[in-house]
């Protein structure tokens, strides 16, 4: 056997590492490989009651081995059959308690990972799982070698080399019974499905591990561009806006709306979502109502309406608090235009009174100042381009049903000023930085 092939580099570790030690022949190899290397190490068992008296005797032989190695030894006993949650199944239940326990133990010893004893041939397993249920490329990666507290240093390594190891050294180990029986997927493919595919293609778990390490860097390279891409998004209240003149890349798109979903992700409303954005308009919703709106801008994600928000009285003097969006600051001025300020309007303070600052109502209108006759802010909205998603954002100053200013987009014509009218001057402060971005150009 080439020893060469079962070297660690005990560097990887960070510090000492708590070897998750179950008595089977992968974990005790594990232990001692480390302790070949030079590790500080530690070792910790999670006795679950699941197997009554073999389980027992799992847990005695794991302390010997360690008190024979001189490894410092954690050991915690549950009954997971009676701590499940509702709904949960006994393997799920016997993981969770498990990784909670190592996780205590990792803490309690200083440690700076765990060290789990996953080989090459669980990694072919969990890879051909995972393309089974249908995984993109993080799927495909597998299992990672250093993933938050958890570390694998055996990935690269088949089971015969382990045993082998352990054969040589003339060291035992306990055999997990519910190992022997194909009645959970996991068990059915390690003894029934690879080994067939074996039989067919030589070398087909090696080649499943080749599989996944090409994913796993792919994957990485696409989560980058994804993160990169995602990082031009403008803050929105209760979401967000990416501008793009062309949509990115079909494999970031989904990705991204993959990451947005999180666990409601599927396939089908993945595609959805990243075929919208190859539309110069369109909506689509999530599973949480959030809507995902393209424009010839760019990509909205906003929270759904929730109704209208409440209106505030306009003060003619002093600040007007816009909750979570500004304020609006009047104060008397010259009756003279103002120019070059989007943020701010010289007015009538005759058609300013009784006025109140509020967002956009159905039915509201306004004089296009300028222009002849009234029309509908909705229409008003759509020649001065102001984007749909934006429309529920822009500040108004009205009165009834009339828009005397709609907040960085423009006026009406009845509250424009005129020789010997007294003005009063508007300044909006924004709280939020979208402002700026979509409303900072001088529109008005």
């Amino acid at each position: 056997m080439d020893r060469r092939a079962l070297s660690i580099d005990a560097g990887a570790a960070g510090g000492r590492a708590l070897v998750a030690l179950s008595g089977g022949a992968d974990s005790v190899a594990l232990l001692l490989l480390l302790l070949d290397a030079g590790a500080d190490v530690c070792a910790a068992h999670f006795e679950h009651g699941i197997r009554g008296g073999d389980s027992v005797a799992d847990m005695a032989f794991c302390q010997e081995l360690c008190a024979r190695l001189g490894v410092p030894f954690f050991c915690e006993r549950a009954d997971v059959p009676a701590a499940r949650l509702p709904g949960e199944g006994l393997e799920a239940a016997a993981r969770r308690l498990r990784y909670a326990f190592l996780c205590r133990a990792k803490e309690e010893a200083g440690a700076a990972c765990i060290a789990t004893a996953h080989h090459a041939g669980d990694q072919a397993e969990t890879v051909l799982m995972h393309l089974l249920r249908g995984a993109g490329p993080a799927g495909a990666a597998g299992m990672r070698e250093r993933e938050g507290d958890l570390w694998r240093p055996l990935l690269r390594i088949p089971k015969q080399a382990l045993v082998a190891f352990l054969r040589e050294r003339g060291q035992d180990w306990r055999e997990d019974a519910t190992n022997a029986g194909a009645d959970t997927p996991r068990n059915a493919l390690r003894l029934d499905i690879l080994p067939r595919m074996e039989a067919l293609y030589p070398g087909a778990a090696r080649a499943l591990c080749r599989f996944s390490e090409a994913q796993a860097v792919e994957s990485d390279f696409l989560e980058e561009a994804t993160a990169r891409w995602a990082q031009s998004r403008v803050e929105l209240p209760g979401g967000g806006f990416w501008p793009f003149a062309s949509p990115p890349a079909t494999a970031i798109l989904r990705r991204f709306f993959r990451a947005q979903m999180g666990e409601g992700a599927t396939w089908e409303r993945v595609c959805a979502l990243a075929a919208l954005c190859a539309l110069p308009r369109g909506r689509e919703s999530f599973p949480d109502g959030r809507i995902a709106e393209k424009t010839e801008s760019g990509l909205y994600i906003l929270e759904s309406p929730c109704g209208p928000r409440p209106s505030v009285t306009l003060m003619l003097d002093g600040a007007t608090d816009i909750p979570g969006i500004g304020r609006l600051c009047a104060a008397p001025c010259v009756p003279a235009p103002i120019r070059g300020e989007p943020f701010a309007q010289a007015l009538s303070r005759e058609a300013l009174a009784g006025a109140e600052v509020r967002f956009r109502r159905e039915g509201e209108w306004l004089r296009p100042l300028g222009k002849r006759g009234s029309k509908l802010l909705s229409d008003y909205f759509v020649d001065r381009g102001v984007e749909r998603p934006l429309r529920d954002f822009v500040p108004l100053v009205a009165r009834g049903r009339e828009v005397l200013w709609a907040v960085g987009v423009g006026i009406s014509a009845n509250c424009a000023l005129a020789a010997g009218v007294e003005a009063v001057r508007l300044v909006f402060e924004p709280q939020m930085a979208f402002y700026q971005y979509f409303f900072g150009g001088t529109k008005e």
